[in-house]
């Protein structure tokens, strides 16, 4: 689909202005950077809101998806969500590192929490307008600039001393799901999306769930610049589609595979050990949140699904060079199509007040991008 009238991606600011794009410096080298090949799975918890990131992060999960409106499968969280959503995984990681002590960059913990903001207008189709894939631009270039102004907590850091970068406290990134009516990738919005997303990693969501043929789906994502899939195998959960995600995972080159549909802590090792994934998402909702009503997280089953993950550690040809391989969505090694890049900020980067202060500004001078 080609969306007439959608602007450009942003260009790079000049010099001696804010935060520069992703896209233009390289990435530091595997060596300085443990958080690249987690000795573990990785776990994602499914959250509506900045509680649910807090309480992730708190529980020793990699990651936690943002969404809005679970009861819909999950639409876009707001601007402001997003915001308060980083300030509270910054925080979580900047007591974890505390604790970890002074040389806490050389230890696993040291990942940055990755977030994952979902890009969706609506529930229901995949199957989006002209005007729906303007608004899914629209948002990710805001949310984009936002993960660019608060840069003291998105972008490695240098620190007086320290020969490499630091590495930030969150890693900001997006889930997305584009067909066109036809039940294919509608590659043209997807390409689109991609682009504006300024070299976060990009997550194909249980769209290639509902695709015609799952593989080729599969496959066609690889080459568009996607980094991870999340899929059940095409089946209503993942253990009925535990075959279909081990052939997927056995994939040379392909995007990372993430497990989903119905995955729970109870079942995290089974899904694990049956599928081969190195990557699982669930939602770990409190039992007194009735369906349709608000999702909150309850904090002790995210800490089960984490200790259940942990305990299986590496699984077997986890070195093997597959597409679902090296590491975690909160520090990965991208598939040989595309590379995260990542500028490197200066140790004196004013810190950004937090959201009720007067230096407040939020995104206000990016609406011109």
């Amino acid at each position: 689909m080609r969306l007439v009238g959608s602007p450009p991606p942003p260009s790079p600011p000049p010099k001696g202005g804010s935060a520069p794009s992703l896209r233009h410096l390289s990435s530091p080298a595997p060596e300085t950077t443990p958080w690249r090949d987690m000795p573990h799975v990785v776990v994602e918890i499914c959250t509506e809101d900045v509680e649910g990131v807090r309480l992730s992060a708190r529980a020793g999960a990699d990651r936690a998806e943002l969404c809005d409106n679970l009861g819909a499968e999950g639409t876009t969280p707001s601007i402001g969500t997003v915001e308060s959503a980083i300030f509270a995984a910054s925080e979580e990681v900047a007591q974890r590192r505390a604790l970890a002590g002074p040389h806490w960059a050389k230890q696993p913990d040291a990942a940055p929490f990755g977030l994952r903001i979902m890009i969706r207008p609506r529930g229901g189709s995949f199957v989006f307008s002209s005007d729906e894939g303007r608004a899914m631009v629209a948002d990710v270039r805001r949310m984009a600039a936002l993960a660019r102004e608060m840069s003291e907590y998105t972008r490695p850091q240098r620190v007086a001393g320290s020969v490499a970068p630091q590495p930030p406290a969150v890693e900001i990134g997006f889930v997305m799901g584009v067909l066109t009516s036809e039940h294919v990738i509608d590659r043209g919005l997807l390409r689109l999306l991609i682009d504006t997303a300024d070299g976060a990693p990009v997550t194909f969501n249980k769209a290639i769930d509902a695709t015609r043929d799952l593989v080729e789906a599969y496959g066609d994502l690889g080459g568009l610049g996607v980094d991870y899939v999340l899929t059940s195998g095409g089946s209503p959960t993942a253990l009925e589609g535990a075959e279909v995600l081990r052939g997927l995972v056995s994939t040379p080159g392909g995007p990372r595979v993430i497990a989903a549909g119905h995955v729970r802590p109870a079942n995290t090792a089974e899904v694990i050990e049956r599928t081969g994934v190195r990557e699982i998402h669930m939602r770990c909702s409190r039992d007194d949140c009735a369906p349709g009503a608000p999702q909150r997280t309850d904090e002790a089953k995210v800490r089960r699904a984490v200790e259940a993950a942990r305990s299986l550690g590496r699984p077997a040809g986890a070195d093997s060079g597959s597409g679902a391989d090296s590491g975690t969505g909160a520090g990965r090694t991208s598939p040989p199509h595309r590379s995260l890049r990542y500028p490197a900020e200066p140790s004196a980067t004013p810190q950004r007040a937090p959201p009720d202060s007067d230096q407040h500004q939020g995104i206000a001078r990016d609406r011109t991008r």
